[in-house]
């Protein structure tokens, strides 16, 4: 029960007795009867005037303490003209004012810290006190795969790991942290992509070699080659053009971007493709989409980009044929090339297939599974396609068996005719 009902129960009490008081002496003691009479009304003036000085500013801190619970930290309280009581009001005011200023101040670097996570082009990923993911930023959606989810499972708290993405040149970077939030640590995830610190560190090493070695090697061969002749001449040239196939790796252009139809440049390059797929008795089957699919591409380098691609596949497919298996399809030999929107292209064939240690070690300088391979075919393809912005990757699915590279090309808002 509130004070001041406790307060109007002794009004009420007061005022029974003096009513008691004021009847029993009404008739024997008239003198007495007119003095009690003042004293009860002096007594409720007294009251009264108590109320105004203690009662109702009681009441006021009771109704400010209730803002504060419901956390409205905009009202003030007004001065009750009771100097102890006016005391507890400023001071409350002025915490008031201070909860109020530190209120917004959170309020603003929280927002402020919401927008920096969401516009960050690292992953962040807030778990629960259970380890279990809570929330993501756009950056760590766009990242998040089942590699990635299971080194997250399994990082410590505190630790720091690399991991690659099989079938993609893709590297990133987990740290397992945490925050105090109420007394506990609260755990989170920063994701940061190496990959492409890690490509130009790549390629500015082995273009240094090449051009070292090219350079030693091609001006020894040219001093002597004039003096040899038959076999010795032909080997030594041999080895001048096996160096100088190294020497044009790094000497890529920077793609000249214009916006094109993909469907389009695919279907410009079928004759190249269906040349190269006819000479291996492998059969090639073009699935390309009527929408229109404009992005912005080098087509020279993008027909190396296919051709480099539809080579593999048929390499990895005679590859099957001559180690005596029964290649999947009704198609001894086949490669599926398939243009979808938005702005997808995949290369799919039924070879031998990529087993998942290799996965992990595609699209590294130099890397190669085949006997005379040098690793350039998936070297060139990573910078072409890293320096149009495409992400990719090269897996054979376990279910159908079949080898898909996907490109997935930038989107482009503009629209261009068919």
């Amino acid at each position: 029960m509130k004070l001041k009902y406790y307060f109007a129960i002794l009004i009420l009490g007061i005022v029974l007795l003096a009513g008691v008081a004021l009847f029993a002496t009404f008739r024997s003691h008239p003198t007495l009867f007119y003095v009690t009479e003042c004293f009860v009304v002096l007594m409720l003036f007294y009251l009264w005037y108590f109320y105004r000085k203690t009662i109702r500013p009681y009441d006021t801190l009771i109704g400010g303490i209730e803002l504060v619970k419901e956390l409205d930290l905009t009202t003030r309280l007004a001065p009750s003209g009771q100097h102890e009581t006016d005391v507890i009001v400023r001071t409350f005011n002025d915490l008031l004012g201070r909860l109020r200023s530190e209120h917004f101040r959170l309020e603003e670097q929280y927002t402020f810290l919401n927008l920096l996570i969401e516009a960050s082009p690292m992953g962040v990923i807030q778990c629960d006190l259970d380890g279990n993911m809570t929330s993501m930023n756009p950056a760590a959606r766009e990242m998040l795969s089942a590699t990635i989810e299971e080194t997250i499972h399994a990082l410590p708290l505190g630790e720091t790991t690399t991991v690659r993405i099989s079938g993609g040149p893709q590297l990133f970077r987990i740290s397992h942290l945490s925050f105090p939030d109420r007394g506990f640590q609260h755990p989170f995830f920063l994701i940061e992509s190496l990959t492409s610190e890690i490509r130009l560190a790549e390629k500015a090493a082995y273009e240094r070699v090449i051009r070292m070695i090219a350079h030693e090697v091609n001006n020894s061969v040219a001093g002597i080659i004039g003096s040899l002749a038959g076999d010795e001449a032909e080997r030594l040239s041999a080895l001048s053009a096996f160096v100088t196939r190294f020497a044009e790796v790094v000497k890529i252009p920077q793609p000249q971007l214009q916006l094109c139809d993909l469907s389009e440049e695919v279907e410009a390059c079928r004759p190249f493709l269906e040349n190269l797929c006819t000479q291996a008795h492998v059969h090639i089957d073009f699935r390309l989409t009527d929408e229109a699919v404009p992005v912005h591409l080098d087509t020279v380098l993008f027909q190396q980009v296919l051709i480099n691609i539809v080579k593999n596949a048929v390499e990895s497919i005679g590859e099957k044929l001559r180690a005596g298996d029964a290649v999947s399809g009704a198609t001894p030999g086949l490669v599926t090339l398939e243009v979808t929107t938005p702005a997808i292209v995949v290369i799919s064939d039924n070879g031998r297939g990529i087993p998942p240690e290799t996965a992990k070690n595609l699209f590294t300088p130099f890397f190669s599974t085949k006997p005379q391979g040098q690793g350039l075919g998936l070297l060139l393809i990573r910078d072409i396609l890293s320096s149009h912005h495409c992400t990719f990757n090269l897996l054979t699915d376990p279910e159908d068996h079949l080898t898909r590279f996907t490109i997935h090309f930038p989107m482009h808002s503009g629209k261009k005719s068919k």
